[in-house]
């Protein structure tokens, strides 16, 4: 009789065991799933981009442009919260240029906070290097605006890139949602 009850405990440990490896399996096969999803997630941004007929051939800079673009349409939206999380990803697109750090570090800080004065003002200087950063980059098809409010900083001005040659500005919102003016295209 303990022969059959240890050969039954044992049976129901290797049972046990198993039940646990194909647990851990499982776990991890979840784990990676979610992280393709991820990256296909931040491709579809990349793509989004694209699709509004704007083709980078570098996926790094693609990545940028991307990120910038949801962070600008954001500020547009005075989404504080959405604008840290897409500064966030555009700090981590930078920091992959040589040469982008100092950039990387002030998205960071964008990202790391709630006031949207203060993401603002950041935006201006991050958008400062952007614009010369994309003014030398060869686009596959379509255009990039180059658009300037004259009424922020105390009418000292500020610049940023967009899309479109419509004016929805980052740096006043709803309060001079159309202040600004497209003075240059990049082709």
């Amino acid at each position: 009789m303990n022969a059959n009850k240890n050969s039954f405990d044992m049976r129901k440990n290797k049972i046990l065991i198993l039940l646990l490896l194909l647990g851990c399996i499982w776990a991890v096969q979840i784990a990676c799933n979610s992280q393709s999803n991820k990256r296909a997630s931040e491709k579809a941004d990349t793509t989004a981009i694209s699709a509004q007929g704007i083709v980078i051939e570098d996926d790094t800079l693609s990545a940028v442009f991307a990120n910038y673009i949801a962070l600008k349409d954001a500020l547009v939206a005075s989404d504080a919260k959405l604008a840290g999380d897409f500064s966030n990803k555009l700090s981590e697109n930078l920091k992959a240029i040589h040469g982008c750090e100092n950039t990387a570090i002030l998205a960071q800080e964008l990202a790391n906070s709630n006031d949207l004065a203060l993401q603002r003002s950041a935006f201006s200087v991050i958008s400062e290097d952007l614009i010369a950063m994309f003014q030398q980059v060869t686009l596959n098809s379509g255009e990039i605006y180059v658009i300037h409010c004259p009424m922020y900083k105390n009418k000292a001005g500020a610049d940023w890139l967009s899309t479109s040659s419509a004016i929805k500005n980052p740096y006043f919102g709803d309060e001079m949602l159309t202040c600004g003016t497209v003075i240059q295209e990049i082709k």
